[in-house]
């Protein structure tokens, strides 16, 4: 009974997903013979005998898995946890990124995080976590499960090089707050995002534009390692450096176009900015940063970004489980896609000196002397 069940639920699944073809004779029949022929040779054939609901879950994340980064099958544990997120969640510091049938990497680490004080470093693959392997999930599993709501330490194994280690890594709340802006003599002044959440710009708006405006200021925004938020959050920020009717359009399925604009006054429209990225610059905060390259015509120091502007949506499921799909994906005034390709800086910061004072040496001389 179990495994007709599974194979009833596996159908619908793929049928409601379109996953079977379209312009065949009889596209759902031949899906029904297959997957069955395939549930068959699982359970009559295989070495050992496996569970039929753990066997089904396996076929659902692969089938929405390997759509796109941004697409995922959630368990029923992992939705809930999603619906639950409130920007304040315990986190390792690991920045990780991934794409279907790879494992995580890690791109950037916190400073004094709790990664970095267990040794995990760039460039390591994450190939388990807490006993699972990492190569079939998605990028938002993997997140969901490096967080969480206490301290309780996250077991990972790690591969670097030749080398497998396996690390305990204890989580804490890394940045109360979005954002970060400071002031040092004889350098520009830097705004820190963290987070693209709801309120950010207002905060913003109230602490750190009247610093800004109005004085003899050259800003770096600083994004490196931000991926977090909402797109709408992102395009407000934009909005307090340009003002446009016009800063890029989401493009959905059948060609739908939803044209973006900043309409608001911008407030900082007249400040000196460049932008810093790295490997760990993607969703709002890679919007961001290439709507500040190509109509702000601000510059980018750092290092390529990964491609992974897209709008997605949660599908809640029968089951309490859910799908998160990509239902739309951000296209620049010029054309120029932010999906996939990613953007390119303007003054690149080689991968072994992705450190504050390589940095700043790329930017000063794309500043106004201070």
């Amino acid at each position: 009974m179990l495994w007709v069940a599974t194979l009833a639920a596996a159908v619908f699944f793929v049928t409601q997903m379109g996953f079977l073809s379209r312009g065949h004779a009889t596209p759902t029949a031949r899906g029904f013979e297959l997957l069955d022929t395939l549930m068959s040779h699982i359970r009559n054939d295989y070495l050992e005998e496996r569970d039929p609901v753990q066997t089904a879950e396996g076929t659902f994340r692969g089938l929405v898995n390997s759509l796109d980064p941004l697409s995922a099958y959630l368990s029923k544990d992992l939705a809930a946890s999603y619906k639950a997120r409130t920007g304040q969640e315990m986190e390792t510091g690991m920045v990780v990124l991934k794409r279907y049938a790879s494992f995580p990497q890690v791109v950037a680490v916190v400073e004094k995080s709790p990664a970095e004080t267990v040794g995990v470093k760039m460039g390591d693959l994450v190939s388990a976590i807490g006993g699972r392997n990492t190569l079939s999930m998605s990028l938002t599993e993997v997140k969901l499960l490096l967080s969480g709501t206490d301290a309780k330490p996250v077991d990972i194994r790690v591969l670097r090089g030749n080398d497998t280690h396996n690390l305990s890594v204890p989580r804490a709340v890394l940045f109360p707050a979005a954002y970060a802006f400071s002031q040092t003599a004889g350098q520009p002044a830097r705004l820190r995002i963290r987070r693209f959440d709801a309120g950010l710009v207002s905060d913003v708006k109230r602490d750190v534009v009247p610093v800004l405006k109005g004085r003899k200021n050259t800003l770096v925004l600083d994004l490196r390692g931000c991926q977090d938020g909402t797109i709408d959050e992102a395009g407000k920020f934009v909005n307090l450096f340009v003002k446009a009717a016009n800063v890029g359009r989401f493009e959905g399925r059948g060609g739908v176009k939803e044209t973006v604009a900043c309409p608001a006054n911008a407030e900082l429209g007249s400040i000196p900015l460049v932008v810093w990225t790295d490997a760990g610059t993607a969703g709002p905060a890679e919007f961001a940063a290439g709507v500040l390259q190509e109509v702000r015509k601000a510059k980018i120091v750092g290092f390529a970004t990964s491609g992974l502007v897209g709008r997605t949506a949660l599908f809640p499921l029968k089951d309490d489980t859910a799908v998160l799909l990509t239902s739309g994906i951000f296209i620049l005034p010029s054309g120029r896609k932010l999906w996939d390709d990613g953007l390119v800086p303007d003054a690149a910061v080689p991968v072994d000196k992705l450190n504050e004072k390589t940095y700043l040496e790329k930017t000063l001389p794309l500043l106004p002397k201070l």
